[in-house]
Formats: C-alpha cells, structure tokens, sequence
C-alpha cells in the first residue's frame, strides 16, 4: 500500500465506521443532559436520518434494477423493522439508566444471543468451543456489573433495557438474513429503517407533547451530530469497506468499537470511571465475542449493523 493510498484500504474504511458508530452512547448521554426525553431523541434520530438514508441509497441504486418484493418479504421487513424499533428503545433507555459504556457492552453480547437462536431453531447443542465463549462472556458482564462505577449502584431496570437490546437486535440481524441476499443490504436498509420510523411514528409520536419535542439549540445540535455521525454515515462508510476488504478481517476490526466507547466515556462523564475487576470483564468479553466471530465468521454481518 503506497503513502497516498492507505485510506483506499477496505479495513481503514471499517475502521472509520466502527469509530463513528462508538459515539452514538456519549451523543445520547451528551443530549439527556438537556433534559430530552428518551422517546424524544429517538422519534427526532428516525426523522431526521431515514430521509437522509433515502436519498442516498436512491442514488447508490439508480443503475441498479427495480425489486419488488412479494407479500411475505413486505411482511418479514416489515418485523425487521419493528424488531429494531423495540431494540433501539430499549438501547437508549440502557444509555439513560447504565451510561454509555456498559450499555454498550451488555449490547455487545448479541453475537452470543444469536448463537443460542441458531442453536434452538436447529434443535442442537452449541459446540463445546462455542459454549465456553458463552460462558466467558457473561462473566465478563458479571464482572462489569460488580460495585466500583456509577457510584457503586447498578439499575435493574437499566440491565433489562440492555438485555432486552441485545435480544432483539440478535433477532433482528437472524430475521434479516432472508432480505439482506435478495435485496442488497443498502435496499434492505432503507425499507427497515422507514418500518421502524413508522413505528416510531404510531408508539412514540403521540407520547411526546410540543414541549417534550422542542428541544434546545444545542441539544439539536448534538441531534444532528447524533444522526449524520453515529447513524447515516457510517452504514454508508462500512458499506464501502466491506465492499474492499474480508469480511472476517473486517468483523475483528469492529471489535474495538466498544473499546472507543468505555475511552470516550471515560473521558467525557466522570461517573463512569472503572475499577480493575471492570476492565477485567471489558477484556473478558471483548475476547469472547471476537473469538466467536473467528471461531464462525459470518457472511458480512456488519452491514446490517451499520447506524444502528
């Protein structure tokens, strides 16, 4: 690779995505500190970014021929995108309630939910390789979850918004495999994300007074920051990577995504400072979920993450 041409690399486009992406916890604590409510930031991130998501994936697929889709693949992205709405609700309440960093990681371990979903619709044991990644990773979330951060108090109902994430995103990303060929993942995308903004539209909108949705100027602004950062972006970034590089290589690179989260918040929010024991799990769980991607690489599974 020549000096002018390291940023034409596909993993240093994966890498941008993945940095990009690490920022949508400290964005959303960053704009709770206006006082915006959770449904508030989140109707406000959906309206906002499915248009943008729109005209750019119009324009990345204007050679390419029209799909139409059959009542069965309306309805299967129809749940994707539902599974996503309840996932992002309950994500951005973990933030509320855990902080950025440990949200992020109890949301990590999806990898570990998704093999325990192939497991029970096969109707068969997980290896014994990938049982004891399973079991790794959660003592690592019971490391992190120990006293020592967040003034030594840790929010059930924090944890359950956090798990819950982390089940339906798992849910999300097994559904979606069955669009993701047939449409391409920009085309799926786009149709997932405008399901999820009419649910966002229908469950959330009419929960939110005037005032609930005028929210200050700087804290649209960090909204804006929010949505062309942390969600429109880096789909279409990683999109281009992935397109450049191994999609295993590819998987280990986003690995470190939450590794920039736990710095970042570290250094932005005094309150989530970590103990030994917490770094511990941090580095228990980060090992565990990359050696399960090494131990059964997926096919390109970070598309589908991208924005989310």
């Amino acid at each position: 690779m020549t000096q002018g041409r390291w940023w034409q690399s596909g993993l240093v486009w994966v890498a941008a995505a993945t940095f990009a992406m690490a920022f949508k916890g400290i964005f959303a604590r960053l704009i709770y500190q206006y006082q915006v409510p959770v449904n508030a930031l989140l109707v406000w991130r959906f309206f906002l970014a499915v248009p943008i998501f729109w005209l750019i994936a119009r324009w990345i697929n204007r050679r390419q021929p029209r799909v139409h889709l059959s009542g069965r693949q309306w309805l299967v992205c129809a749940f994707t995108g539902a599974l996503f709405f309840v996932s992002a609700w309950c994500d951005f309440h973990a933030i509320e309630a855990l902080g950025a960093s440990i949200s992020r990681m109890v949301l990590y371990l999806f990898p570990a939910l998704l093999m325990v979903m192939q497991a029970v619709e096969q109707r068969r044991l997980p290896g014994g390789g990938q049982m004891m990644i399973f079991v790794v990773a959660w003592v690592g979330i019971a490391l992190l979850l120990l006293p020592g951060w967040h003034g030594g108090e840790v929010s059930l109902a924090g944890l359950l918004y956090g798990f819950g994430a982390a089940i339906c995103y798992a849910a999300f990303w097994r559904t979606s495999q069955a669009l993701m060929k047939p449409l391409g993942s920009v085309r799926f995308n786009q149709l997932s994300n405008s399901f999820t903004l009419l649910f966002m539209a229908g469950f959330l909108l009419p929960t939110l007074s005037p005032e609930q949705l005028a929210v200050s100027l700087p804290a649209f602004g960090w909204i804006v920051v929010l949505v062309l950062f942390s969600t429109v972006l880096p789909f279409f970034v990683l999109f281009e990577g992935l397109s450049r590089s191994n999609a295993a290589e590819a998987g280990v690179v986003a690995m470190f995504g939450p590794v920039v989260t736990v710095s970042a918040a570290i250094m932005v929010f005094p309150d989530e400072q970590l103990g030994p024991l917490q770094w511990l799990g941090v580095l228990l769980v980060l090992v565990s979920m990359g050696a399960l991607k090494l131990l059964k690489p997926a096919a390109r599974p970070a598309t589908a993450a991208a924005g989310r």
